[in-house]
C-alpha cells in the first residue's frame, strides 16, 4: 500500500469495529460503518466497492421465495455490516414484511429459513448449495428497486491524520488499483482453487465491481444514506 505502513486483512464488520476502536488509520470501511463515524473519518478518494446490478457474491439463501418471508427466521453472517441493513430495507420496506428476527451466525450451518452470506463466504456456499433452492442478489434487489448502483464500502481515514499522509494514500491508492485491474485474471487465477470457482466466471465477477466511483456510485451511497436515515437503522 504504502511506505511506513501496516497491512491488516479483515471481513467488513470487523474492519469498522477496528476503526470505532481507534486501531485503524485508514481502510475500506463498509458504508454503513462510515456512516457511523463521519466525525472520526472522510473520504480518501473516490476509491471503494460498488456494482451496478447483480453482485454475485451478496446473497440470501432462502428455503422459499423473498416475497413470503413474513415471520421468517434469518440468520446473518457476523461478517457484514452494510449488507445486513440492506437486508432490513428489502425486506421490511421494499417488500413490507417482518421476519420474527434476524439471527448473527458465524458459518453456513444455521438452519435457519434464510441465511444471508457475503463475499467468498457466499461464492463457497452457492457452488455446494443444496439446503436452499432461492438464492437472491441484495444488490440487484436494489437495482431494481432504486434504479441506482449500491456501494459496499468506501476509502475512508481518520480526519485527523496529517495531511501528507492522506495523499500518499491516495496515490498509493490509485497506482495499486490500476496495477491489479489489468491482472484481474491473474488474481483470479491465484483464487479461483480455494473458491472452486472456473477461473473465467471469478475473472467475470471480479470485473464487473466499479473500484473507482463516480456519479452514479455518490447517487446510490446518498440515497441508502437517506433510507438509512429515515428508517432509523444504524
Amino acid at each position: 500500500m504504502g511506505e511506513g505502513f501496516e497491512a491488516v486483512d479483515a471481513v467488513p464488520r470487523l474492519l469498522g469495529q477496528q476503526a470505532a476502536a481507534g486501531e485503524l488509520t485508514a481502510g475500506l470501511l463498509p458504508l454503513a460503518d462510515f456512516f457511523r463515524l463521519q466525525e472520526q473519518f472522510e473520504r480518501l478518494g473516490p476509491f471503494g466497492i460498488g456494482v451496478r446490478g447483480r453482485a454475485h457474491s451478496v446473497l440470501l439463501f432462502s428455503r422459499r421465495p423473498v416475497r413470503q418471508l413474513d415471520g421468517a427466521t434469518i440468520a446473518v453472517t457476523d461478517e457484514t455490516s452494510t449488507t445486513a441493513v440492506l437486508l432490513r430495507l428489502l425486506l421490511e420496506q421494499r417488500y413490507h414484511l417482518t421476519p420474527a428476527s434476524y439471527e448473527r451466525v458465524s458459518g453456513t450451518s444455521a438452519p435457519q429459513d434464510a441465511l444471508l452470506l457475503i463475499g467468498d463466504e457466499a461464492l463457497r456456499f452457492q457452488h455446494g448449495n443444496k439446503q436452499y433452492p432461492f438464492e437472491i442478489d441484495l444488490a440487484f434487489e436494489w437495482w431494481l428497486w432504486q434504479h441506482l448502483p449500491f456501494v459496499f464500502a468506501v476509502w475512508a481515514i481518520r480526519s485527523d491524520a496529517a495531511a501528507g499522509i492522506k495523499k500518499q494514500l491516495e496515490t498509493a491508492l490509485s497506482g495499486t488499483l490500476g496495477k491489479n485491474q489489468s491482472r484481474l485474471d491473474v488474481l483470479a487465477a491465484e483464487h479461483a482453487p480455494s473458491l472452486g470457482i472456473p477461473v473465467e466466471q471469478l475473472t467475470a465477477y471480479l470485473s464487473a465491481f466499479i473500484y473507482r466511483l463516480s456519479k452514479p456510485e455518490e447517487q446510490g451511497i446518498a440515497r441508502f444514506k437517506e433510507l438509512v436515515d429515515e428508517f432509523h437503522l444504524l
